[in-house]
């Protein structure tokens, strides 16, 4: 028994490689159109191995979710108002109506700003990001980071699952960022004596591409393991599980 299977995942769990350029990548995207990175995750969890470069990854926000360093500096210096309320007078001819009135996350472009400059960028993701399925995990080795798509039932069981071998309430922390940023929190928790999870996709710029019924959870590899064990002692074999699995 494993989570995948055990919690019916329609997306497998996808593993996210750092530094990676051996792995053999079904789906490469070019530099010549923007690139989320949340459409490539989805593409992983459909069974297809991704690769992005810096190059590719040419989303200002997805260049820092994806560890690229500081993608904001170099491709969009101007995110804070973007973020906040907007550009007012200062648009520059031709930006959508949405953009200039601003996405408004922020109540003023210095608490957008204040927000930034606390950003953890890391460096991890150069010079390629490979995000990959569980399925295919054999083929590349071991993943830095677990990222999954998870229902509220699902993501329900997979925090609980956190506490299973260590007893805390607190194995989760849910910052607000892009919605590929969860990929750079949960980096910089590999670094860390007792690491937590990330759950994210709490942007609703993205949210409304499609993602109604997910929330993403992100974790260190050992953390993925550590869920996996004992799972036939877990809440899964329980009466209330098996009331809920009635129901889906």
């Amino acid at each position: 028994m494993n989570l995948t299977e055990k919690l019916g995942l329609k997306l497998e769990p996808i593993g996210i490689f750092f530094g990676n350029t051996t792995a053999q990548c079904d789906l490469e995207p070019t530099a010549d159109t923007r690139n989320c990175v949340i459409p490539f995750l989805m593409t992983a969890g459909h069974g297809k191995v991704v690769g992005m470069t810096e190059e590719t990854c040419n989303c200002p926000g997805g260049s820092v979710g994806c560890c690229f360093g500081d993608g904001f500096t170099r491709r969009n210096p101007m995110i804070h108002k973007m973020l906040s309320q907007g550009f007012g007078d200062m648009a520059p001819p031709g930006m959508p109506e949405h953009l200039k009135e601003g996405e408004r996350f922020f109540c003023t472009d210095e608490l957008a700003m204040k927000w930034r400059n606390a950003m953890p960028f890391s460096d991890k993701g150069y010079p390629r990001i490979v995000f990959a399925p569980v399925s295919r995990w054999e083929e590349i080795g071991t993943p830095d980071l677990v990222y999954l798509f998870a229902d509220p039932d699902q993501l329900s069981v997979l925090v609980t699952q956190l506490g299973f071998h260590n007893g805390r309430a607190m194995n989760t922390i849910a910052p607000y960022g892009a919605a590929c940023h969860s990929i750079l929190f949960a980096a910089e928790q590999m670094e860390k004596e007792d690491p937590m999870a990330v759950m994210g996709l709490f942007d609703i710029s993205q949210r409304r591409a499609g993602l109604a019924n997910y929330l993403s959870l992100t974790v260190t590899y050992p953390m993925w393991e550590g869920m996996n064990r004992d799972l036939d002692k877990s809440c899964l074999t329980t009466h209330s599980w098996q009331e809920i699995e009635k129901r889906r």
